[in-house]
């Protein structure tokens, strides 16, 4: 990663757990691209967390199990093996770049 990169890179793990909590806070059935673009979004600080559907209440609500859509879930598989295969696994500008291009053309679909 290149200097000064590190402070701007993203967690791959962090923008799966944040589209999971948007599709859940908006009720979906299923992640879909949509919601990981909205993560992106607010984890790189484009949006607030009450724009993406607002926290979910996680006590005293029984948490249903998210299906994700097929494409979502081929990209990520995708995605985690060219970062290594480890949760630890960052992104950096260029990469989180081309990994929204790709969501946006998923959405776009």
């Amino acid at each position: 990663m290149p200097p000064g990169e590190a402070e701007d890179a993203l967690r791959f793990l962090d923008i799966l757990t944040t589209a999971s909590s948007v599709a859940h806070a908006r009720g979906a059935a299923a992640v879909l691209a949509a919601h990981l673009l909205e993560a992106i979004d607010v984890l790189t600080g484009q949006a607030e967390v009450e724009e993406a559907g607002g926290p979910a209440a996680l006590l005293g609500h029984r948490r249903t199990e998210l299906a994700v859509d097929p494409a979502v879930r081929e990209l990520t598989q995708r995605w985690f093996a060219r970062l290594g295969s480890a949760p630890e696994a960052t992104l950096g500008a260029g990469e989180l770049q081309e990994l929204r291009a790709e969501i946006e053309e998923l959405v776009r679909s």
